[in-house]
């Protein structure tokens, strides 16, 4: 089981939130803030926050760890599961293996798969590379450079000295881990079989800023192959959540599922 906390409306909707790479559970306190009707669990991935010791071997492994903890929690009612980068990509897996478990799906900036053997092996290699790093330099230079990407370069300094802050109490190793393990090098195209899940009645929805063309390209490839919809934060970059929660929870509860 992995580490978690949970608030809200103990009689309200059940709603998971999955951090991204080098967060933690507390990353979402901003949106379940607002969220005073809906029963929240905010879960910790492997080589993260409380499940620091829980380091990730697999896709399979994690999956298997999220739905260990829910039931913990809830035994097996239905829930609403929200994920970020890294916790959307993990919350696609969960869809795809578990679709009778979750109301719907809400994916922020998660990539849905590299199309093709030679891009996933360049990206494994590049994960690897930072996983390196992470294992064995200070993490606070290797935070420095790991902002600089260009996936962040809507953060201005003040903000990229923010996260580097709030990043700076992960676990190197712990992280490297976890990225090797969860690398999206090792990460099938999910785009067919995720259309297939929507199609078949589990609403889901893409939510991107309006600042990442990377991942607005993404959301457009994902509307043209599947039909899942997306939605633009405005002003935000890649981490909508955390660069305007008010405006998440807004879009959250605009498409009707956890007022309904």
């Amino acid at each position: 089981m992995l580490g978690y906390q949970q608030g809200g409306n103990v009689e309200g909707r059940k709603v998971v939130f999955l951090h991204g790479l080098l967060g933690s559970g507390q990353d979402w306190q901003g949106v379940t803030s607002r969220l005073r009707d809906c029963h929240w669990l905010c879960i910790d991935l492997p080589g993260h926050g409380d499940s620091v010791d829980a380091l990730g071997v697999d896709f399979t492994t994690t999956l298997d760890a999220v739905r260990q903890t829910c039931d913990h929690v809830w035994g097996n009612q239905s829930a609403y599961l929200v994920g970020y980068s890294l916790g959307a990509r993990i919350a696609m897996h969960l869809a795809i293996a578990y679709p009778a478990c979750w109301l719907g799906l809400f994916l922020e900036a998660g990539h849905p798969g590299l199309r093709h053997a030679h891009e996933r092996h360049q990206r494994l290699a590049h994960d690897q590379a930072w996983a390196k790093r992470f294992g064995c330099e200070p993490l606070s230079a290797v935070l420095n450079d790991w902002y600089q990407q260009s996936v962040f370069q809507s953060l201005d300094a003040a903000q990229r000295a923010e996260l580097i802050t709030a990043r700076g109490h992960n676990h190197g190793p712990a992280i490297a881990a976890m990225l090797d393990a969860t690398s999206l090098g090792r990460q099938a195209d999910l785009r067919t079989v995720l259309g297939n899940v929507c199609r078949q009645g589990l609403p889901i929805d893409y939510l991107c800023g309006e600042q990442d063309d990377k991942f607005i390209s993404l959301a457009h490839s994902l509307l043209l192959t599947t039909g899942i919809p997306f939605t633009l934060i405005k002003g935000a970059g890649h981490n909508c959540h955390w660069a305007d929660p008010s405006r998440f929870v807004q879009v959250l509860l605009e498409k009707c599922l956890l007022s309904a």
